[in-house]
């Protein structure tokens, strides 16, 4: 039953399924975009479902069905927690399976160094839980997931190729809308917050009038 009421809140626009992210920058898109092709011709390469260019990210707290009342409440309590937060960089690394490759259920790319995403995701936290949400009980991994297995069946990873060997500035963090459909998720930016060095005078991306 409780499946039936967060699907109808969020058809009539009372909740929406969101998540705080790092978005990549143009650039990583496009490489990881040639990957997942590439990836995609070797044999097995059609028993993975790979993530459309537009839809890599870093997920940094998933949210769940979250109520529109509350969102402007959230961004606030978030941005709080983010400003003695600096930009820093990470590089990506090597496509391989996750959990295990016995066990296959994504395609993933880690994000490293792991510790100042997870401060990152840290702070994020606190903010969420401020807004009065529930505590995130699971341990945070920065990954990048490149595709969702369909079957235990894997192409062949280069496990040894970066991939996007240059080093990316993390310097904002994205509340996401993601809107399931037969064609994957739709991630649809709700609320932009840039760390403290990097942000302009001007104020981050206003929510939507009709969240606010």
């Amino acid at each position: 039953m409780s499946e039936l009421r967060d699907l109808s809140a969020r058809k009539e626009k009372r909740a929406v399924r969101a998540f705080f992210a790092w978005e990549l920058p143009a650039g990583a898109k496009a490489a990881l975009g040639a990957l997942a092709r590439e990836l995609s011709a070797r044999p097995d390469g059609g028993t993975v479902r790979w993530v459309r260019n537009e839809g890599y990210h870093v997920t940094l707290r998933f949210l769940g069905n979250v109520a529109t009342s509350l969102l402007p409440e959230l961004v606030a309590a978030v941005r709080r927690e983010l400003g003695a937060t600096q930009p820093f960089e990470v590089t990506l690394g090597a496509p391989h399976a996750f959990p295990s490759a016995r066990e296959p259920r994504v395609v993933v790319v880690s994000a490293r160094p792991e510790a100042p995403l997870a401060a990152l995701a840290a702070r994020i936290e606190a903010g969420v839980v401020a807004a009065g949400l529930p505590a995130e009980p699971r341990r945070f991994r920065a990954h990048l997931t490149l595709g969702r297995v369909r079957s235990r069946r894997l192409p062949p990873l280069d496990e040894t190729r970066a991939a996007a060997p240059a080093a990316l500035r993390v310097a904002e963090v994205v509340l996401f809308q993601s809107d399931l459909g037969a064609g994957g998720s739709r991630y649809t930016p709700l609320a932009r917050l840039p760390l403290p060095s990097s942000a302009s005078p001007a104020d981050p991306l206003p929510l939507p009038t009709s969240f606010q």
